[in-house]
């Protein structure tokens, strides 16, 4: 049976001398929650996942292939990551929403659709007028909320989430926490999310959590 999503001993040292090593899986329509505290690597092992930082140690899978037989460019379209403090490029927001199909060389779609963001940003309480704003003058809870949208135009099979909700009031994180249920419970894809929010658990059923607990050059994880 096809695994979707494994990573096992993923390791990295800390200047601080403390170690860690992680393992865990998700399966489309989960979510898979990272919790523990304060520099303990969370965001770190998202950034592994994203193969923006390489491991000391591990290895990952992807629908049982070994991601360093996965071009990264193949990886960066499939596995979108989203970090806490998102990036907004010079330019328009619909600038900033055009950038992945202008970059984009898979023809796993060949065209943005106007009509779909405008719905995402509906469902994330976001104006239409904003895509003709300066991308710059994005507040932090706005910029976020594009972010997110941005990740999921590419249509990935999987998306990392660094705090996604970190900028945003109740009433938008609750709008956020919906859409990504909605999204995997299509059953196709899946989330491994760090958050700090115990109601984030709550809203998303099915969803797993594995807590990170460094230690001094040993693995400490659960599953």
């Amino acid at each position: 049976m096809t695994e979707f999503f494994t990573f096992t001993n993923i390791g990295r040292h800390f200047d601080n001398g403390e170690f860690i090593q992680v393992s865990g899986r998700v399966e489309p329509g989960q979510l898979l929650m990272v919790r523990g505290p304060s520099g303990s690597g969370k965001s770190t092992l998202l950034k592994i996942l994203a193969r923006l930082i390489r491991p000391e140690a591990g290895k990952v899978y992807f629908q049982d292939r070994d991601w360093r037989s996965v071009a990264p460019l193949e990886w960066r379209q499939r596995v979108q990551y989203v970090s806490q403090q998102p990036v907004m490029f010079e330019g328009k927001v619909i600038d900033n929403m055009l950038l992945p199909y202008k970059l984009n060389q898979n023809k796993r779609f060949a065209g943005y659709n106007l009509d779909k963001i405008k719905e995402f940003f509906n469902q994330l309480d976001l104006s239409a007028n904003l895509l003709q704003q300066d991308a710059q003058t994005l507040s932090g809870g706005q910029a976020a909320r594009v972010a997110i949208i941005r990740a999921l135009m590419v249509k990935p099979d999987l998306l990392l989430l660094d705090e996604p909700t970190a900028y945003l009031d109740g009433d938008s994180s609750q709008k956020v926490n919906r859409l990504m249920q909605e999204w995997v419970g299509q059953g196709e894809h899946a989330i491994i999310e760090v958050s700090h929010h115990d109601q984030n658990v709550d809203e998303l059923p099915g969803s797993k959590i594995l807590t990170i607990n460094p230690g001094k050059g040993e693995s400490r994880h659960e599953l």
